[in-house]
């Protein structure tokens, strides 16, 4: 018997690119599945829109938050009432081929070594690809992406899989394992909220996850949002570039060494702050510029774990 399959979208205030989306999963290949919309608090029409995708196809849910809390905590409500024993975590704004549930359980179950799957997911309004496996340098906190920017025509894919510290974006997981070790952690609200999962994900299970190329999705992200210097950079508001800085300090004092802490804390984060501020104030964005300093300095003074359950030490949970 096919396992359950829980496919979890978390949504905001995006009606019409969350219906493509969840409209494209009900089209897939694989039969035993649910999708659970978790609404974060959108304030157009997502809620009528996601009534009318469950009132005509049971296999959807619906739930949503009164107040905005940001994706990861929308995918802990997803996963809260699912009932699958994979938890596949799809953005809104993706596009599924349809095989792509078929392809990550397959690997899951094939590959036990493997502590989560992700698709290739390709950009639609360029066609290149976003990464073949991501990791971060451990020295400047830079994220490294094996093959990002490059057209799919333009590069080999020779391998089942292809090893990656973490994937954005989507990816598959065991409900086991995501209880294990409590979900994402919602003092992120958004940035950096996944690579931080699949870190603790895989330092409690002492194991890595991989794109698996044949399981692909097209990204529309880039192509449906803005596309103004400050959105490619991450800051297009003064919420998100507080959250940026912020969250990148948080992020390494839990998973860097403790020289790439100090090397990253003391060189790149003065670094990225000049950089960041210089970028917003040239796009006569001052109030991005201050959101940015505030956040570097609340990442400096945050202690790791704000709340301790999310601590993954030597494959235990600290509770």
């Amino acid at each position: 018997m096919a396992p359950i399959v829980s496919v979890i979208i978390p949504t905001c205030g995006r009606a019409e690119t969350m219906r493509r989306c969840v409209s494209s999963v009900l089209n897939g290949s694989f039969g035993s599945i649910e999708i659970i919309i978790a609404d974060d608090a959108s304030s157009d029409h997502t809620a009528s829109v996601a009534r009318d995708l469950a009132q005509k196809d049971p296999r959807v849910k619906y739930i949503r938050s009164d107040v905005n809390q940001g994706p990861a905590a929308g995918r802990n409500r997803g996963a809260a009432i699912s009932r699958g024993s994979f938890l596949f975590f799809l953005d809104d704004d993706n596009i599924p081929d349809q095989q792509i549930v078929s392809v990550l359980v397959q690997t899951m179950e094939s590959r036990p070594e493997l502590s989560f799957a992700a698709p290739l997911a390709v950009q639609s309004d360029s066609g290149a690809v976003w990464t073949l496996g991501s990791d971060f340098n451990p020295w400047t906190s830079m994220p490294r992406n094996v093959s990002e920017g490059k057209k799919l025509e333009e590069i080999v894919i020779d391998k089942d899989i292809y090893p990656s510290a973490y994937s954005p974006n989507a990816f598959m997981v065991r409900r086991t394992d995501f209880e294990a070790i409590c979900g994402f952690d919602p003092f992120y609200r958004i940035m950096f909220d996944e690579s931080d999962f699949m870190y603790r994900l895989n330092a409690y299970t002492g194991r890595r996850g991989a794109i698996v190329p044949r399981a692909r999705t097209e990204h529309c992200g880039h192509f449906l949002e803005d596309n103004s210097p400050l959105r490619a950079l991450g800051i297009e508001t003064p919420s998100r570039a507080y959250l940026l800085a912020r969250n990148r300090s948080v992020f390494v004092k839990r998973h860097f060494s403790l020289p790439g802490r100090i090397t990253v804390m003391a060189i790149f984060v003065p670094l990225f702050t000049v950089y960041y501020c210089f970028k917003a104030m040239r796009n006569k964005r001052p109030d991005i510029a201050a959101a940015f300093i505030k956040g570097s300095a609340a990442g400096i003074f945050c202690p790791a774990y704000p709340d301790k359950k999310y601590k993954v030490i030597h494959n235990k949970i600290i509770q």
